[in-house]
């Protein structure tokens, strides 16, 4: 088929496009379910009054089609960020047109084009939700492109019920975007977004573990068919758990998606009437190696102990102490490694002073589990050495950074997400503790990552990812059922954001898997996760449903 497109629109203009779709706050909240259409006017230069989603071309100075996305929102809608969120993003996907009529100055007329369609779901923010089908209560202020809007049925459009009246390939570019909520993918996608108790690695083995039982449903309901096509569709399951089931985290979840499927796509035998149960007990193998992985990223941190950081301790004191290590919140990489490096050397002592984090409490989690654990061995029959005598934690609120950064070694975060720099997303606190504890001890604390590499991320600048603002009443719920005053809606803006940014210029030290990891190393090894990610999520010859590095 790549052939044939090539062939069809060898001639023809080709031309890059943002199709974006709006839907409501809560898109899955009632039936029928809807999503805003608009009818294009005679002033634009193709599909006059058809019905059609914001669409406009990728300019050469959008940073991304994403910034394309937005840019075209605010121009035609005037839009922004208060009305309205990224919701999902779809697969890009191309097509040939040889019947459009392209209308330029002076009624020039040129026939056929060729489409790329990067798709864009959006959804109105709680504040400019509306239940009541009234467009005119949304305050849009459209262009010119546009004679109005109105609701329509998703199942219309996809269904080809309407397509008659609406812009080519709409039904294509809405099912890139749109889940069946009685899928498996769609309680898959669910579960990532409401899982607010596992970190990164965590929700990225239950993305792949998702992709176990989508191919195990697939199992028991088709017969086998076209190898070929299932595939295509098997990937763009996978390229929503990837991207649009938590994007705060998806360097990881799409890293792990796309590491799995890459080896599944290895294991398919088109002759073979089971290709399914190879992909199956491929991607069966996928999420056992990943917990290989997590232990090599706690022997690497022992490693980093005994060969870097031990030595230049002794080194300042003379003798050896309890090595003092501040870290926050809950983070089950760094928990790992700390059990592991006092299993690996019996004369190492830690004192580990938790900052706890706000509104979850997860640093009482995190030193909970730390005391089960020595008990635990405690316990007959239990295996490891006793810990208990050679750890102490010191637990205190995130605000108490400067008391408990004084005279630390170390300071130790995870990652969610690492940039092509070096940039580090982790948990709000963690570029507080980065900052005072440099400043407290004159610059002699080691910010230290300790990630699985995993995590970094494909290029594209730290700003470009997404933030996670996450339900505000997790925050305002400690505060009892205070009376707010009258203008308390107006004037106050609560936010209950998770993740932020530590610039490279402030950590010391990467370990991850294959040892200590230089900003280099790190800006390397993202260029190769971008060149995999294209490789595997590519449909067809020369066509890839990957943006390009750099426009993300």
């Amino acid at each position: 088929m790549a052939q044939s497109l090539a062939a069809a629109g060898q001639k023809l203009e080709r031309r890059t496009v943002v199709s974006v779709l709006l839907f409501p706050h809560q898109p899955y909240a009632s039936k029928p379910y809807r999503v805003l259409l608009f009818r294009r006017s005679d002033k634009v230069s193709t599909y006059r009054r058809k019905l059609a989603p914001i669409a406009g071309s990728v300019e050469t100075y959008d940073k991304s089609p994403l910034h394309a996305a937005w840019r075209e929102l605010k121009e035609e809608t005037s839009f922004g960020p208060q009305q309205i969120e990224l919701w999902r993003r779809g697969a890009g996907f191309e097509f040939t047109d040889q019947k459009v009529v392209v209308v330029g100055e002076g009624d020039h007329q040129v026939k056929g084009r060729v489409w790329k369609v990067w798709p864009f779901a959006f959804r109105l923010t709680k504040e400019t939700a509306d239940y009541s089908n009234d467009v005119d209560k949304l305050g849009l202020k459209m262009n010119f492109e546009h004679l109005g809007c109105q609701w329509q049925n998703v199942d219309d459009v996809l269904s080809g019920k309407i397509l008659d009246d609406c812009v080519p390939r709409l039904e294509v570019t809405l099912g890139q975007v749109w889940v069946d909520p009685d899928s498996i993918l769609y309680q898959a996608l669910e579960e990532l977004r409401l899982d607010h108790s596992h970190g990164a690695r965590e929700l990225a083995t239950m993305a792949v573990k998702s992709l176990i039982k989508i191919v195990e449903h697939d199992q028991q309901t088709q017969r086998p068919g076209d190898v070929t096509e299932w595939w295509k569709g098997f990937q763009r399951q996978a390229f929503h758990l990837a991207f649009n089931g938590r994007p705060s985290m998806a360097a990881a979840i799409s890293n792990a998606v796309a590491t799995a499927l890459k080896e599944a796509k290895n294991q398919i035998d088109p002759s073979a009437p089971n290709y399914l149960e190879n992909v199956r007990q491929s991607l069966d193998a996928s999420v056992a190696k990943r917990g290989e992985i997590s232990r090599q990223v706690s022997h690497q941190f022992s490693r980093f102990l005994r060969d870097t950081f031990r030595p230049a301790a002794q080194g300042r004191t003379g003798e050896k102490e309890r090595i003092k290590i501040l870290t926050l919140s809950s983070s089950s990489t760094i928990k790992t490694a700390i059990l592991h490096a006092l299993d690996a050397d019996g004369s190492l002592s830690m004192e580990l002073r938790i900052l706890e984090s706000r509104p979850l409490n997860e640093g009482v989690s995190f030193a909970n589990a730390l005391t089960e654990e020595a008990q635990r061995r405690h316990e007959p029959g239990a295996t490891g050495p006793f810990i208990d005598d050679r750890l102490r934690i010191v637990l205190a609120s995130d605000a108490s950074v400067g008391v408990l950064s004084k005279d630390v070694d170390l300071v130790i975060i995870g990652a969610d997400r690492i940039s092509e720099a070096g940039d580090v997303s982790n948990k709000t606190g963690s570029l507080a503790a980065a900052l005072i504890s440099k400043a407290v001890t004159n610059g002699t604390a080691a910010v230290v990552c300790i990630s699985e590499s995993e995590k970094i991320a494909v290029p594209g600048a730290a700003a470009d990812h997404p933030e996670e603002d996450n339900d505000k009443t997790e925050l305002t719920s400690s505060w009892g059922k205070p009376q707010p005053a009258a203008l308390w809606d107006e004037m106050i803006t609560v936010r209950n954001v998770y993740f932020e940014w530590v610039p490279a210029q402030h950590i010391d030290y990467y370990v991850c898997e294959d040892g200590t990891l230089s900003t280099q190393d790190i800006r390397q090894r993202s260029k190769r996760i971008y060149e995999m990610m294209n490789e595997v999520f590519t449909v067809e010859q020369g066509l890839n449903i990957f943006e390009t590095p750099g426009r993300l």
